[in-house]
């Protein structure tokens, strides 16, 4: 393997300049985003399941989204996990808006020799109306808690998350974000990707609190064209909202952990930052 490269259990390779801002010095291989070994019994686990499930399921073509993309590690995942377990044609989209985790989603696609052609790649952020939005930038390497800026303290929440994600899950003090600033960027909806696609088998949906806006703006395409959303989410009103709207559309709620805070799980009590859940569509 390349120097300045990690390997994860599915072979996918992430350099560690990715995340060097999260993992400072020479911080313990268990730190990082990426394991050489079967990943740990933590809020990302179910992140895993759902992402292994879509695969087994998966016929003819398996179709993913990844929004909020980072540097694309779910979608590198899904396709070597693919290759080993269900080989077939791909095809993934993506969806970032911070610059540099752009870049490094089209070097992270490159370096695991993942086909460019069965990519379709977004600079921009995702809501529900698809107009430019202020949005948080910058400290690429120690922060992936971009969003859109809302209301008169533009970064107040994400800074919240993101030091209770360094508190919780790297057990040190995370680095400053004094770093981010907020830019005008692009935005595309949901209902824009879909309609340029067929059956989709897995949404992975990580946009820092607008969960809700987008996908009620999609619902009806969701309905018709998707089987899987594994959904991040950022707030209990937000976690209700979701309920009860996909509940509404007839989706099944599998698994349901709340953000912030300790949730007994099949593999014992784990603490979350981000909440997930996971929600299939009994239509498709």
């Amino acid at each position: 393997m390349p120097a300045g490269f990690d390997h994860d259990f599915v072979g996918s390779i992430t350099r560690r300049q990715f995340v060097e801002g999260l993992v400072q010095g020479s911080a313990p291989a268990e730190a990082r985003h990426v394991q050489t070994t079967l990943p740990p019994f933590d809020e990302e686990y179910f992140e895993w399941v759902d992402l292994f499930e879509a695969i087994r399921s998966a016929r003819d073509k398996f179709v993913m989204i990844e929004l909020g993309a980072g540097y694309g590690r779910w979608m590198v995942r899904a396709v070597k996990a693919l290759e080993r377990f269900n080989p077939m044609p791909y095809q993934l989209v993506a969806v970032e808006a911070e610059p540099t985790h752009f870049a490094w989603l089209k070097q992270h696609l490159s370096d695991n020799g993942i086909d460019p052609v069965r990519c379709e790649l977004y600079q921009a952020a995702v809501d529900a109306k698809g107009e430019p939005v202020k949005f948080h930038v910058g400290n690429p390497s120690g922060w992936y808690g971009q969003a859109i800026s809302r209301g008169p303290r533009p970064g107040q929440l994400q800074r919240l998350l993101f030091n209770v994600h360094a508190l919780l899950f790297l057990g040190k003090q995370p680095n400053r974000s004094d770093k981010v600033k907020t830019t005008w960027v692009r935005a595309i909806t949901l209902e824009r990707i879909l309609e340029r696609l067929g059956r989709v088998d897995l949404i992975d949906l990580d946009v820092q609190g607008a969960e809700l806006e987008v996908l009620a703006a999609a619902i009806d395409r969701l309905d018709l064209q998707v089987k899987r959303l594994h959904i991040g989410t950022h707030s209990p009103e937000v976690e209700q909202e979701l309920r009860a709207l996909l509940k509404s559309h007839r989706w099944e709620l599998i698994r349901d952990y709340a953000c912030l805070s300790p949730n007994k799980t099949p593999y014992g009590e784990i603490e979350f930052g981000d909440g997930v859940q996971s929600w299939i569509n009994p239509r498709l």
